[in-house]
Parts: structure tokens; sequence; C-alpha cells
């Protein structure tokens, strides 16, 4: 038989464990939350690629995984008031998340850090960059590193290709020195926000600014390659990322984002490494708004309680060394729809 079934398949189970507290001070203007998570999640399906192929059926999902996740958040907020007239207020959060992967029934492999177990979720499998070629550059290895210059993944490297680390120091450089423990995963360990605002007679002002950190992107695709295109790569169109930031004999940079620019060397210049994981930590002013009761005497005559004419901007500001597109989206293989920066007039009538 080519394929059996699992009778005993099973719920996936989650443990989860929350401790918090929450005080206040200075007569409730100040108020501080704080939580701590736990949460381990067994049972859960998937295929089991430790099983050889000689047994002849493909295996059937099982309840076999493992994973272990923990974080902590923290609030602080503010509301105080000055006079009779002006009232402020400000909220900070502040949260860190974590996961870990216990066990996925993963394919036998020569060394650990190969494995996504023992890695945070969406770890990613990548060679270790360590210079652009350059003359010189075998002796500046050995000497770095204490052992011979690899043999790379093409036989003939040029000055300004990608030279990776031979992390399991067996000579050459192959599938073998992909590791998963450098960088970040696309979801951030860090997240912060904080909202501010004061008001003042019949003005109010509010703001909101949120930003993450500990979180990197790998450009790939037509970011990654000049002249990519799905079809083919010699086709494709040039970004001005590429124009702008690639190796070349007049400026042959090792701060260069990329490679220089090959086809006979494709493989070795393009290849996943963490050269192209890209830093996405961000803060970003993410509202902000300006309101002013427009209401007197002659309006509340007509029956009016409030006539409050407002300014509003979303997305208006993002200070972010990522420059292929938006920080907080995951697509980083290609161009996409551009982040719009809204602006908004109303005008809020109560009778």
């Amino acid at each position: 038989e080519k394929a059996k079934n699992n009778p005993e398949i099973g719920w996936e189970k989650a443990f989860k464990q929350d401790y918090g507290f929450d005080i206040n001070f200075l007569n409730d203007r100040l108020i501080l939350n704080f939580d701590y998570y736990m949460e381990n999640r067994t049972d859960i399906l998937l295929l089991d690629y430790t099983v050889p192929n000689v047994i002849g059926f493909t295996v059937p999902f099982a309840n076999l995984g493992e994973v272990k996740s923990h974080g902590w958040e923290v609030s602080v907020n503010w509301n105080d008031k000055i006079g009779k007239d002006f009232r402020y207020w400000a909220k900070l959060n502040l949260s860190n998340n974590y996961n870990e992967v216990i066990e996925m029934k993963e394919a036998p492999q020569k060394n650990e850090y190969m494995y996504q177990r023992g890695h945070r979720i969406g770890a990613r499998s990548q060679y270790k960059f360590w210079k652009y070629y350059y003359a010189g550059a075998e002796a500046d290895y050995e000497k770095e590193f204490g052992k011979p210059f690899p043999t790379q993944l093409v036989p003939n490297l040029e000055p300004g290709d990608c030279v990776y680390v031979d992390i399991d120091g067996d000579g050459k450089i192959d599938e073998s020195d992909m590791s998963r423990d450098y960088g970040y995963t696309d979801d951030p360990e860090f997240m912060a926000g904080l909202t501010f605002g004061f008001a003042w007679k019949r003005l109010t002002f509010n703001a909101q600014l949120t930003g993450a950190w500990n979180v990197s992107r790998s450009i790939g695709a037509v970011f990654r390659q000049p002249f990519w295109r799905s079809a083919d790569t010699v086709k494709g169109g040039l970004l001005q990322y590429h124009v702008d930031d690639t190796w070349t004999v007049s400026n042959p940079s090792q701060d260069a984002d990329y490679p220089r620019a090959t086809w006979a060397n494709a493989n070795q210049n393009y290849a996943g490494s963490d050269l192209y994981e890209k830093d996405a930590k961000y803060l970003r002013l993410k509202t902000l708004s300006i309101g002013y009761d427009l209401n007197n005497a002659w309006l509340k005559s007509l029956g009016l309680t409030k006539c409050e004419l407002t300014l509003s901007g979303y997305n208006l500001l993002t200070f972010t060394p990522y420059k292929w597109g938006d920080p907080e989206s995951t697509a980083s293989s290609a161009p996409s729809y551009p982040l719009q920066r809204t602006y908004t007039i109303g005008l809020n009538v109560s009778f």
C-alpha cells in the first residue's frame, strides 16, 4: 500500500499559564499592568520524517510535535490634570515574545544547528556570509578562522563574489554549512506602542507611535537577484536597489548590500545566506489627530451639543533601516503596493 491512515490521531493540546498584576498609584493617575505567560503545545499534527523510506508506504500524520512559548507584557498608563482646563494622558505598552520548537520529527541531519528543533519558529536555514572575495582573501580567512580557505559553491571566484564560512570545518561549503542560528525571524521579539494626548478647553490632540525590533526579512527573488523573473533570471527587471548598492570594480566596498552581479556565479552569489537577511525594525507614527469644538452660544441655540472639526493622519512617518518595502509586511521577494499615507478631515455633530 502506498498510504496508511492513523486511527489514533487526536486533538492538539495546549497548557497555558498566565500570571500578572495591576497596581494603581497616586489616586489612579498612574496605573501599572504586568503579565507573564507560558504555553506548552503538544500533540501537534505533523509527518514523521525520521521514518526511513524503505518501509514502502507514505507515513500518515500523527500527533508528534511540541512547541513551547513564553513572554511578557507591561503597560504604564498616566492620566492627570493641570488646572481646570488642561488634561493630558499617555500609555506605554511593551511586550516580548519567544517560542522554541521542541520536537517536529525532522529528517536526520549531519549537524545539530541544521534542525528546526531548538530554534524559534520560522528560523531560516542559511549560509554564514563572510566577505566579498578579493585578492588575498584566502590568507585572511585562514588567519581569522584558523583553518584553510574552503572550497566554495562554485570553483572560480571573482572579486566581489560572496564567500561563505565553513561552519562544520570539512573544507567545503555545502548544505551541511546551512545553519538556523543566525538572525531573527519575520515575527518580532519585541513590540512597543505609545499613545499620548491632551485636551485644553475646546482643543484635543491624540497621537500613536508603534515599533518593533529583533525582527528581520530575508529578501529574495527580484529583490535579491538582478534581472530575476519567475520564468528565468535574464529578462526580468533591474531595481534601483541593485544599481545603487551592488559591489562593482569602481566601488569595491565590503559594505555593499549586493555582491558582484553575475549569471555565471549566480549559485554562489544568490544562495540563501544571512547577507540577504535585513534588519526590519521600525518606529512608526501610526496616527495623529487634532480636534477643535466649534460649538458656541449661537450653535447651542440651534440645538447642537457638539460640533467638532477634526484633522487626522494615518501612517504619517516611518523610521526603519529596511528599504525593500513596508517593514510590517512579510512580503520580501517583490515590490508590493506601497503603504498609504492618509489624511482625513471630519466634522462630528451632536444634537
